[in-house]
């Protein structure tokens, strides 16, 4: 079996999600390289793997350039599945988190929709968001998202890390962590915990800004609170590592969420997150238990953090959360099942011109 991934390993540094599943794919047979389109004119893959196809298709700030890339794609994976190719998408949100230009990203859907054998989702929740949308044709395989407890350098004890970073040992150190984007709502973090009259609390905000004005509206909320860290640049892995070992607490305010792959990081460096009660919160809450992930209703506000702080300090818990449920080796099983099952099934022809449900959302 051959697959061919977009992206497949060379994410690995920015976000090794994708190459530690197809690490363990690989591992159980199948041949796993980088998407090209080269690909389905003469290598002919039996699978194609698109991840966040928004940033495959219309990351150009020309929309005829983005148009023309999905033209070109769908003429090519048509034939190809006529051949015996397959093409499945991991849905990792519920519709990308900014729009360009909608009427592209419209396109993109219904080039989906029309072309799609197969999805994998990362919960129920994103089944449900695809399903609301897409309809119930095009089948559904639930693969959760495995952890990333081998992917960084997350063994350094608390004191080390806080030594490393400047930290205050007795502090207590709320972290959001990861690129900085407008959707993720951490100015409000920031203003919460300044509301509060705690001056043990630090609250950290660490990884790059996506453009000026998120690192502009965070500098605003600090303002010259020495409460507040920001480190805004892009993190390697052992500063990455550092930070969370450092924090006592991951804090996630987001506006809009489905899953989520910095919960994910705060669970595997064994620090409890907090996070909306929306999306696949519940359902993470659940494989790892109320003790590790603190879910909230509405929207986030010092009387949320304080309630959290509250959280942090008297629920007990282990060391570490159970992630057995999170194996990558369980998720490749998953994977390739459903890759060989797809591959044993006729091709899927769209029955509707457009692909999309009206009323979806």
């Amino acid at each position: 079996m051959i697959v061919a991934a977009e992206p497949a390993f060379r994410t690995r540094h920015a976000n090794p999600y994708n190459a530690l599943l197809y690490d363990a794919v690989s591992a159980r047979g199948p041949e796993v390289r980088e998407y090209s389109p080269s690909d389905l004119l003469t290598r002919r893959p039996d699978i194609v793997h698109l991840h966040w196809p928004e940033l495959i298709f219309l990351s150009s700030h020309r929309g005829w350039q983005s148009a023309a890339r999905l033209i070109v794609f769908e003429a090519l994976i048509a034939a190809a599945r006529r051949r015996g190719t397959r093409l499945v998408w991991t849905v990792h949100n519920d519709g990308a988190h900014e729009h360009r230009d909608p009427r592209l990203h419209r396109r993109l859907e219904r080039m989906l929709a029309r072309q799609l054998d197969g999805v994998f989702t990362l919960s129920d929740a994103g089944a449900e968001a695809f399903r609301s949308r897409f309809g119930t044709e095009i089948p559904v395989f639930h693969t959760p998202h495995g952890h990333y407890r081998e992917a960084y350098p997350l063994t350094a004890d608390r004191r080390t890390a806080r030594a490393e970073l400047g930290v205050e040992l007795e502090a207590t150190l709320a972290l959001a962590v990861g690129q900085v984007r407008a959707y993720k709502n951490l100015p409000t973090l920031i203003s919460a915990a300044r509301e509060l009259d705690d001056p043990n609390l630090l609250v950290a905000v660490a990884g790059d800004p996506d453009g000026p004005g998120s690192e502009a509206a965070l500098l605003a909320a600090a303002g010259d609170d020495p409460r507040i860290l920001l480190d805004l640049v892009m993190l390697d892995d052992a500063r990455m590592g550092a930070w969370l070992r450092a924090a006592d607490i991951v804090v996630l305010p987001y506006r809009r969420i489905l899953n989520s792959g910095a919960a994910m990081l705060a669970l595997s460096a064994g620090r409890p997150v907090v996070v909306p009660a929306v999306g696949a919160m519940p359902e993470l809450a659940a494989i790892v238990g109320a003790e590790w992930v603190r879910l909230y209703e509405g929207e986030f506000t010092a009387a949320t953090l304080r309630s959290a702080l509250e959280w942090l300090r008297g629920v007990p818990r282990e060391v570490e959360p159970d992630l057995s449920a999170l194996e990558w080796g369980g998720i490749a099983d998953a994977t390739v099942a459903a890759y060989s099952r797809l591959l044993e099934t006729p091709l899927r022809r769209s029955t509707r011109r457009e692909g999309l449900r009206s009323g979806g959302r």
